[in-house]
């Protein structure tokens, strides 16, 4: 008989920390909001220095340089950016949210801010405080802040790497979301998740999904939950009944352990339902793409203006590129050409940099690129790595056929093929495909995962606004060098 496996040897516990304030969730908002209150005043006193020592701008003729009403302001600024930046959530738990989340949220609350401390300079007789001091503060402390953050994200991921501060998880079920999910908390641990393991009743003890290994039933959970030092349970049982359900919720609260539930991936997509209310009576409707009327032309013309003017700078690059692709590969054309499926369905053809040997194609036919495709040039994996073989897309961007966020457009043959298998798959096609998108940025890319990508793209496509656009160009500027599914 052999022995049973044994689930706590193969769960490592978390590295103790140097200090026991880091093995709280809670520590990096504690520490914001220190470093936060600490920027609001210095900012007060560097504006200040700056208005009336270093700007050029004519002082004010008789004004004093007075500065005692200035520092008496600062708890009066310090309480304003506190409470502005606390109801824009800057101080709950950053786990499971990205620095971008958080930077635009502290975009929010700056702004709040600044109407508070306006209104109270307008309402206040005892001094007159210089708006423009007011203008240098708030800007001196947007940027401060921004660092700030930045750093105090770093420093909290080298901790999480180490197993400093995260929270122990057990997977319990494998639904169509829970590899997605256990590959996102592996790939970003600054999310604060360290995945013990997964419970299932049709996997094989000490087998490994996802990358996490299979540790017992789901019968084992009340168990494992002490045996394993769990923190939180993510259930993902696909048809699990309510009773299940319930018995696991039971479970978990017996043990003190947070419970939360993953939906099924492809039930979600295939809902169209859309919940709204009047005077809180729920009423249920269709959802449909936001980016419609004014907002279509809108992101146009911001399309428009934005390719051009990369176009423009980029030129230099892109000459250099096409001289090495040519240099390096010169039996074939300098451009790849194919076509593509975009706005409603209308076939366009994309240009790219041609990163593969001349015909790669030739012998296959129309096939999705693969990780250490050997049919790659030397030139074309450095571009394809860089993400620099797109670049030609700007031009489509200029005519029209694509747009800098959206679904990426797909060959014809795909298209064909998922539109049968995937629920919803063709509603990608209700907004101009992109340059990059929502899928890409959380690192859906190449010939993986089809239905989780058109799952990101449909959520785009019904959640747009010009601040999701904003956020993922920023997210694809900051992984461009650091994107895991780049070929």
């Amino acid at each position: 008989m052999t022995e049973p496996y044994r689930p706590l040897e193969l769960a490592a516990k978390p590295v103790a920390a140097p200090a026991a304030i880091f093995r709280s969730p809670n520590w990096l908002p504690l520490a914001l909001m220190a470093g936060d209150a600490f920027i609001a005043g210095a900012a007060v006193i560097l504006a200040y220095e700056y208005r009336y020592h270093l700007d050029r701008i004519p002082q004010v003729v008789g004004q004093p340089l007075a500065f005692g009403p200035y520092v008496a302001a600062i708890p009066v600024v310090i309480a304003i950016y506190l409470f502005s930046l606390a109801v824009n959530q800057q101080y709950r738990s950053w786990r499971g949210r990205t620095l971008v989340d958080q930077v635009f949220a502290l975009g929010s609350g700056t702004a709040l801010a600044a109407m508070l401390m306006l209104a109270g300079m307008s309402l206040y007789r005892g001094f007159e405080y210089a708006r423009l001091t007011l203008v240098y503060t708030v800007v001196i402390a947007a940027i401060l802040m921004t660092v700030e953050r930045y750093l105090l994200r770093q420093y909290e991921t080298r901790l999480r790497r180490r197993g400093i501060g995260t929270e122990r998880v057990l997977m319990v079920g494998t639904g169509t979301g829970s590899q997605l999910l256990i590959q996102r908390m592996a790939m970003f641990p600054q999310y604060g998740y360290q995945v013990a393991g997964v419970l299932d009743d049709r996997l094989e003890l000490g087998s490994v999904f996802a990358g996490a290994p299979v540790v017992g039933r789901i019968g084992d959970l009340r168990q494992l939950i002490p045996q394993m030092a769990v923190d939180q349970v993510f259930v993902a049982v696909p048809g699990a009944t309510n009773d299940e359900i319930l018995h696991l919720v039971k479970t978990c609260d017996d043990l003190q352990a947070e419970f939360k539930l993953v939906p099924d991936l492809l039930e979600v997509m295939s809902t169209r339902a859309a919940v709204d209310a009047i005077d809180g009576l729920p009423l249920i409707g269709i959802r449909r793409s936001r980016l419609r009327g004014p907002a279509a032309v809108l992101k146009r013309s911001i399309d428009t203006i934005v390719s051009a003017a990369v176009l423009i700078i980029a030129s230099p690059v892109m000459l250099v590129i096409a001289i090495l692709i040519k240099l390096t590969s010169p039996g074939g054309p300098v451009f790849f050409r194919q076509p593509r499926v975009g706005l409603h369905d209308n076939r366009f053809t994309v240009y790219k940099f041609r990163s593969m040997i001349p015909d790669a194609e030739a012998q296959t036919g129309p096939v999705v690129a693969r990780p250490d495709d050997d049919r790659c040039t030397r030139v074309g994996r450095v571009l394809r790595r860089l993400s620099l073989d797109e670049l030609p897309q700007l031009f489509n961007i200029l005519k029209g056929d694509m747009s800098l966020v959206g679904p990426r457009p797909m060959p014809i043959f795909l298209v064909e093929r998922f539109t049968e298998e995937i629920p919803r798959y063709l509603e990608r096609h209700q907004v101009r495909p992109g340059l990059t998108g929502w899928a890409q940025v959380n690192d859906l890319r190449g010939g993986e995962a089809f239905a989780d990508r058109a799952m990101y793209d449909i959520y785009y496509v019904e959640n747009w606004s010009l601040a999701f656009d904003l956020k993922i160009l920023i997210l694809t500027a900051t992984r461009v060098f650091f994107q895991r599914r780049a070929y």
